[in-house]
């Protein structure tokens, strides 16, 4: 609210980027507890009601603390100290085991080796699902961001062609109005080779065409994203580069379009 009270009225995706939020699902979370507080103009971009604005007055009279990354930071210091705990528990269970006889040495190996497995999982299950950090959220590196000025097109030209691309990589449209579409490839909180992959696509009249701002992320579990990528088959077991290829499939059909 109190961004809104400043800017005076944000796009959705400005909101995503400005704020940092890098979950559709936070975002829309945090935008229905506002319901009332928030509306659409013409063109769907969210300003405060008369609602809003006392509520960000008083805000800014008696301003909270913003304790968001310190609550991560406890969040994954506990994950890492449970996780530490059970990897310390396995271990010294496999060596009891061992020296009380109850293990030859053939399944102690075994068991060590399966230690290490469990360690190396769990490495890359965090290397997955970490949230970035305040400096990494800064930079735009979880999303494949590109603009496209189509030059010579009138809007529901671009509109039109936009939508015939969606139809032919068969992309599930979730949010869909004026000026802005996001769609979906994949199951929603999937991982791994399921990971779903998101496409934001907005556009705008311009001076010379049409503008056109496209973006693209992979999300995991709603609570990390990492871009697409032109040479990374997988990044962390995270495929990238088939979100990558669908997105400058439309790249190209845009700039095919341009007189």
């Amino acid at each position: 609210m109190l961004l809104l009270n400043e800017k005076g009225s944000l796009s959705y995706t400005d909101l995503m980027e400005t704020m940092n939020i890098i979950s559709t699902g936070t975002l829309n979370y945090h935008l229905k507890v506002l319901d009332g507080l928030l509306t659409k103009n013409e063109t769907g971009q969210y300003l405060l009601t008369d609602k809003g604005k006392l509520a960000s007055r008083l805000l800014i009279e008696f301003p909270e603390p913003d304790n968001q990354l310190q609550t991560k930071k406890k969040w994954w210091r506990r994950f890492w100290i449970v996780a530490i705990l059970l990897q310390s528990f396995g271990f010294a269970s496999i060596f009891a085991l061992y020296f009380l006889r109850y293990l030859d040495f053939a399944r102690l190996l075994l068991g060590l080796f399966g230690f290490v497995l469990s360690i190396i999982f769990l490495y890359f299950f965090y290397r997955m699902i970490r949230p970035p950090n305040e400096k990494q959220s800064s930079k735009n590196n979880f999303r494949t961001i590109e603009d496209v000025l189509v030059s010579g097109r009138e809007l529901q030209e671009v509109r039109a062609e936009i939508m015939r691309w969606i139809k032919e990589e068969k992309i599930s449209v979730e949010v869909e109005r004026d000026g802005f579409i996001r769609g979906r490839l994949g199951i929603p909180s999937g991982l791994g080779l399921t990971a779903p992959k998101y496409f934001e696509v907005s556009f705008k009249p311009d001076q010379n065409g049409v503008m056109v701002h496209t973006e693209g992320w992979i999300s995991i579990y709603d609570i990390s994203e990492r871009s697409f990528s032109k040479s990374a088959l997988t990044t962390g077991g995270i495929p990238r580069k088939k979100g990558w290829k669908v997105i400058e499939h439309l790249w190209k059909r845009l700039r095919a379009m341009s007189k």
